[in-house]
């Protein structure tokens, strides 16, 4: 797969939810589209923090150059959803004394192995996209389960539900704002599926619903690549999930193949998502396979 957004020409902008809390877009958010990663950042009346910190270092600018229209006071916080390049590699560029926050495992994974996960960014979004001059900068904070963060008069709360994409997905959470980032744990609204990245499909279903169970109706969500959505907009990728696991839990117990799997596991109502092909049956069938056949044979 080859990235489906160009990081060297990535315009972002900021757009005010509440008071002092704001998502990042990039400009061309649509409704189908996978687009490039979306930020955010949460202004106090001492400090700010800032959500994900971009692919480059011209796009940590960018989003900083966003904040600084809004507020001259200091970036204190920032907040890497997950370990991924896109969402973490523009730590670099952040203010020294900007404390950056993310979960054990994803820490773990980007002091062991940046370099190696800089040649797979590299590799995905070619050369010449500002990934050759990243810095490695990871956590000064780490958070297994909970903290609150307090900028002056707003209080943010910085939440591990589970695995959903990655070991260590964090979301923000702005009470006051009634906010969640969740990074690549939903991708974006429908149509788009999720990644399955690195597995565990049971794992996804099971901290998705815990978000969706946690937050107020009225709650707004910014997914990680694309537009705001809504609490209830989580029951899309939650029966895709569920589709999945019964579809390939069936498949399995029958003896199928990957091959065969792949060929009765369509799905195709799914199938407006223009990542489909990729996520589906590059991805997500084999890792459900992969991980419902070793189910199978403990049993």
């Amino acid at each position: 797969m080859s990235s489906p957004w160009d990081a060297a020409t990535v315009n972002l902008v900021s757009k005010e939810l509440s008071p002092g809390v704001f998502a990042v877009l990039p400009d061309d958010v649509n409704e189908k589209d996978h687009v490039a990663t979306t930020a955010g950042f949460i202004i106090g009346e001492r400090a700010v923090l800032v959500i994900e910190s971009m692919v480059n270092g011209d796009l940590a600018s960018q989003l900083i150059g966003l904040v600084r229209r809004e507020t001259s006071k200091p970036i204190r916080f920032l907040v890497n959803t997950s370990y991924h390049g896109d969402h973490a590699y523009g730590n670099f560029v952040f203010p020294d004394t900007a404390v950056v926050i993310q979960h054990p495992a994803t820490k773990r994974y980007m002091d062991e192995n940046f370099e190696d996960d800089r040649k797979f960014m590299l590799d995905l979004m070619g050369e010449g996209k500002g990934i050759e001059r990243v810095q490695s900068r990871s956590a000064d904070i780490i958070v297994p389960d909970m903290i609150t963060v307090d900028l002056g008069g707003r209080l943010v709360e910085v939440r591990h539900f589970g695995f959903a994409q990655t070991p260590g997905d964090l979301v923000i959470w702005s009470p006051d704002a009634k906010v969640l980032w969740v990074g690549n744990m939903i991708q974006a609204p429908s149509p788009a599926l999720p990644w399955l990245l690195e597995g565990r499909h049971r794992d996804t279903i099971t901290t998705l619903a815990a978000v969706k169970a946690f937050l107020p109706e009225d709650a707004t969500i910014i997914p990680g690549h694309g537009k705001p959505m809504r609490p209830a907009d989580i029951e899309f990728p939650l029966a895709y999930l569920r589709e999945l696991d019964a579809a390939v839990e069936k498949a399995v117990a029958e003896g199928q193949s990957i091959e065969d799997t792949l060929k009765t596991v369509e799905m195709s109502r799914f199938g407006e998502y223009s990542l489909f092909d990729w996520a589906h049956n590059t991805v997500n069938v084999p890792a459900a396979y992969s991980n419902l056949k070793k189910d199978a044979e403990r049993a």
